[in-house]
This record gives C-alpha cells, structure tokens and sequence, in this order.
C-alpha cells in the first residue's frame, strides 16, 4: 500500500506539472475567469484621480450644442476652455478625419487652439490586409528600446496593414497622435489594450500613452525580460506589459468625483476647473449611438474614452494589473507543494484528511491571490494550485477505491475459499457415512452449474441468476444430502428397497439437515446470510415437488425457492443415471425422456426447458456413453 501511494504521489506530481507548464487551452480560459472574478471582486476605492479626466461628448452636449459632428468652431472654444481651466494635456477620442464643411476657418480655429495646449489627436489602425488609405502624416513614437539578445522587444508588437488618420493639419498643430484601437479577448471582454504597435516599419504609441508621455515630457523606455514580457517606462512610472505589448486594464467606476464632466459645461463655462486643473483630460463620446464600448470584467459598458483615460491614469503612476515575472515560477511551486501535502494528509489521516488539507489550500491560495491583486495589482492564478489539488484527490481517491475493490476481491476469494473448504469438508463427512451418498453430493456440483447458467438467460430468473448466484449455488448443491448424516446406518446402507416406516426415516433427512443448519446459524451468531440462506434453500427443498406432493412441505409451484427446484432436477437426474447395489442406472435417453415426462409435475416447467437445452452436455459431465 505504501508504495501504492508513491506511485499516487509521482502521478500526480506528473500530470500537475504538465498541466502548470502545458497549460492547456480550457484551463487556460478558465484562467481567464478566475481573473475576472478577482477583478470584481477588488474593491479597492481609491481617491479620486488627479491625473485624468473624461470630458463626454454626452446626451446633454448634444442637445445643448447641436448633433455630432460639432462645427470645428466649437472644438476650438472647448479647448480653450480646458486650457483655461489648467488641463495638463487634452487628448481625443474622435477622429478628424475630413475637412469641416460648414465653415472653412473652422479647421484653422482648432489648430491654433491646439497649439495653445498639449494635444494629443487620435488615429485608427487596421491590422487586416486590404487597401491602405491616402497616407497621413502620424509622428512615431520616439521609442528607447533595451533588448536582450538579437531580438529587440518592439518586433514582438502588432502590425499594423493600414490606418485612418486625424487630418495633417490637427496632427502638426497638436504635436503628437495615438492610435485609439482596442480589441477584446475571443470571449467578448476586453482585458489587454495595446499601448504599441508597428507601422510601416515605425513604433506608434496608442492615445493614453501619447497622452502620457506629453504630460511627463520624458523618454520612453521598453524593455523585454527573459521571458519575453516587457516593461514599459514612462517617465518615473514602469508598468508590465505582455510578450505583444498589452497592458491589463485596471479601471474604477467612473462615479461621483470620476464621472465624465459634459463637453457642454466645459464650452459654456459653467464646469468645475478644480476636476480639469494639472489633468491629462481625455475628450470622447459616451451619448448612445456614439461611443464605441467594451465589456471589461468591471464594466459591461465601458466607453473608449473612460478606457483610454484609465489607461493614462496607470501609466502616470496608477497601479496597474500585472503578472509578476515569478508568477508561473509560484504557481508551478504551489502546485507542487499542495500535492505534497494533501498527499501527506492522506497518507496521516485518510482520504478525508486530504480532502480538507486541500481545501483550506485552496481557500487560502485564492484569498493571497485576492490581496495580492487588490493591494499590488499582481495576478498570481490560484487556478493551478487548485487543479493540482483536484488531480491528487481524484488520482488518490482513484487509488483508494482500487485498493479497497482489491481488499474486496481478496474478502471474496478468502470467503469462496472458504465455502468450498467447508462443503468439501461436510461432504467428506456425508462420505463417511455412505460413499455412494458422498460422491453422488459431489456430482451434482457440475451439473447445477450447467442447469443454473442455461436458465439464467430465461427472461423470467435473469435477474435472480447473476454469474455470482450461479457460481455459490454449485458450490453449495453438494449440500442438499447433508440430513443423511442423521439417518440410521440399517436405512442408510440398506441394499435393497425401503419399507414405508424406511422411507419415512430417510425422508426425514432434508428437515434434519436443515435444522443443523440453523443450529449452526445460532451458534455462529451469523444471521441473514447470502451463504447460509440460500445453503438452507437447497437443503430444505431439494424433494419439494412442482404440484405440491413432495416432502417435507408440500410446497407448490413458484412457493419452491428457485434453488430447490434446480437441485431437484439434478439431483434426480443424477438418481437415475447412477447405478447402485439394488438396481442398475438406466440411460441418459431414458433419465431425459423421463424427466421432459415429469414436466408441470414434479419438475418447474423453466428449469425442464432449460435441462433440455443443456442435457448432452449433462451426458459429458456423467461420462455416459
């Protein structure tokens, strides 16, 4: 048993180990839930950000300032305004993308406004091949890279095929552009944003991190790690980024001092400056029908504004989610140590024992990856400690299932072992008292066998008849005679025939045995018995006959248990073939033909019909010619 549960212990030491390294693509995508629900769950509320701002292109801007797109007029006085305001940076959310139509200096008015201020303006990528717009004039990101080996950290980023850009004029007089995409997982929820990309050969930064970089004025600096993974610093600020260049997203619910301010109180003077003064302010829609919106694990509506902002607010010295560069390390080592100590628990304790080691590991693996994600925005997946826990209680209840169905079968070969042991010996006994008795008992073994498995396929004792049924009822058919022991030697080993007072005595025999049997029963203390039940069937009712003139009962029909009609025919059968000192045995045709006579009479109809499909074979077991 001991080295039992090595093997249990390296099996699951395996296949935790496969699953931590391989991590296969359901559990993978589970992963991601388990960071979801970490996600909804932290309920850190920190102050409100004095590092950005969202002005919204909202529902009452719309009605107060005229339907989208506003004359370019407007855009101008509403950055003027956040300049008067004291905005740090004014980034946009929206493309310029054509010339304003209604009024030709409106375009002139924006720029001078944005060279009054730190701009930003936005532009869309399109990563699917195709037909590339007229090109536009986008600045790249002016990018410090740190590589490790041949490759630098930036070819690992997207590429981009084409893009959609604000007009040359805008972009010149802001200074500096971003691009504005955002794509969620496979599942719908957006969890990573691109902070980089490439295009045509050049770096572009995405529109918070252009903000970002406006409002510190320092170099930016990426860097791979061993793994791939990268670290994006932005002034004194360094976030972790994954192997293309995506930052986990971390946002609060923009309520209360974090709600939107409405781009209509900002361009009629009436918004509150202390929410704009010193703050990289990010101008988007959010009125319906506008924005463009991701389902985040926080947020099933989150605008692409309010995300561009939380970016921003990260990457000016926000927390931000991460994977630290030891994670897999952690959690391929809890993995490992929870198979060893469930396995230790078990081995102290039991499986029980295990079960519940395992589940406070659990439960405290997830609350540290909890706290770790609230307090430090680090993401080390409980997920696999877990899954490692569940294989070792699977494997080692697996295990101990199969050890206790071991001991099981050991039980029931010991016990069979026993019952021939013990009908051999009482046969022996009855041998003892009379040969001819003794080895009649033990022919009647063979031939039960035979009758009981043919009769198994009827329809109507399949069920009674399993293969366990059949194999205990031939071990104790040598049984049925067992009475004979108290039958006086003069009747016993008379050589002739009996007289009715003989007869009388000799039908004594299947109450005597079964009384022995009961006897033996108190004695032992053993009751309600598969064994001796069925032991005291076969000797009580082996004479009844199937119209209710046998002895010692005068059962009836189906009233006979099953046993004692099948040992009825066998030991008829076997009566009549064998031949003793008083008669001879007379043929295997003749001892059919009287039986399949008996039918309805002294024989259960079932068990003739089943005696009938197997009789030649009953000829073999006698060595009759």
């Amino acid at each position: 048993m001991l080295l039992s549960r090595r093997v249990t212990t390296l099996l699951g030491l395996a296949i935790t180990l496969a699953l931590v390294l391989a991590r296969p693509a359901p559990l993978a995508d589970f992963d991601l839930r388990v960071f979801d629900a970490f996600v909804r769950a932290d309920d850190q509320d920190p102050a409100p950000s004095v590092r950005t701002a969202v002005v919204a292109i909202d529902e009452a801007s719309l009605a107060r300032l005229g339907q989208w797109p506003w004359p370019r007029a407007v855009m101008a006085t509403l950055v003027d305004r956040l300049r008067e305001d004291g905005a740090r940076v004014v980034g946009f959310d929206v493309l310029f993308a054509e010339p304003d139509r209604a009024d030709p200096e409106g375009d002139r008015q924006l720029a001078d406004a944005l060279t009054r201020v730190a701009s930003v303006t936005g532009f869309a990528l399109v990563f699917e091949d195709g037909t590339a717009p007229a090109p536009c004039a986008v600045p790249p990101l002016e990018l410090v890279e740190r590589q490790r080996g041949d490759r630098s950290p930036s070819a690992g980023l997207f590429d981009a095929a084409s893009g959609t850009c604000t007009l040359e004029a805008l972009t010149s007089a802001a200074g500096a552009a971003g691009f504005i995409n955002a794509a969620p997982d496979p599942d719908g929820l957006l969890r990573r944003v691109p902070l980089l990309a490439n295009w045509n050969g050049r770096t572009y930064p995405s529109l918070a991190l252009a903000a970002a970089r406006r409002a510190t004025g320092g170099a930016v600096l990426l860097e791979a790690g061993d793994t791939g993974a990268m670290t994006l610093s932005v002034g004194t600020t360094a976030t972790a980024l994954d192997t293309r260049g995506r930052l986990l997203v971390r946002h609060a619910h923009r309520v209360g001092a974090r709600a939107p301010i409405s781009a209509a109180d900002v361009v009629e003077g009436t918004a509150d400056p202390e929410r704009i003064r010193g703050r990289v302010v990010f101008v988007g829609a959010t009125a319906l029908g506008l924005q463009d919106v991701a389902a985040t694990a926080r947020d099933r509506a989150l605008s692409g504004v309010e995300l561009h902002a939380a970016v921003a607010d990260t990457l000016l010295g926000g927390t931000a989610y991460s994977r630290p560069v030891l994670a897999p390390l952690l959690e391929v080592a809890s993995a490992i140590g929870a198979v060893l100590l469930v396995m230790a628990a078990t081995v102290w304790r039991g499986l029980p024992a295990g079960a519940g080691a395992g589940a406070a590991l659990a439960l405290l693996s997830w609350w540290l990856a909890g706290a770790a994600l609230e307090s430090q925005g680090w993401f080390i997946s409980p997920l696999w400690l877990i899954a490692a826990v569940g294989v070792t209680l699977a494997i080692e209840g697996g295990g101990t299932a199969l050890r206790e169905r071991r001991r099981a079968d050991r039980e029931r070969r010991r016990r069979a072992d026993a019952q021939r042991l013990l009908v051999q010996a009482l046969t022996t006994l009855t041998e003892t008292r009379d040969a001819a008795t003794g080895q009649h008992a033990r022919r009647t073994q063979e031939y039960t066998r035979l009758l009981a498995e043919a009769l198994a396929h009827h329809p109507t004792h399949r069920n009674e008849l399993t293969p366990e049924r059949v194999t205990l009822l031939a071990t104790l058919a040598p049984l049925h005679d067992i009475g004979k022991v108290g039958v006086p030697d003069a009747v016993l080993r008379k050589p002739g025939a009996l007289t009715p007072e003989e007869l009388a005595e000799m039908r004594r025999h299947p109450g005597l045995g079964h009384e022995s049997l009961l006897r033996a029963e108190a004695l032992a203390g053993v009751y309600d018995d598969e064994v001796v039940a069925l032991a005291k069937e076969v000797v009580h009712t082996h004479h009844e006959r199937w119209d209710g003139t046998g002895y010692p009962r005068g059962l009836r029909g189906s009233a006979i248990p099953l046993a004692g009609r099948i040992v009825a025919l066998v030991d008829a059968y076997d009566a009549m073939v064998t031949t003793r000192s008083y008669r001879g045995g007379v043929t295997h045709v003749a001892a059919v033909a009287a039986i399949k006579d008996a039918r309805g009479q002294h024989f259960d109809p079932d068990v003739v019909e089943a005696f009938l499909s197997v009789h030649e074979r009953f000829r073999e077991a006698a060595g009759l010619p």
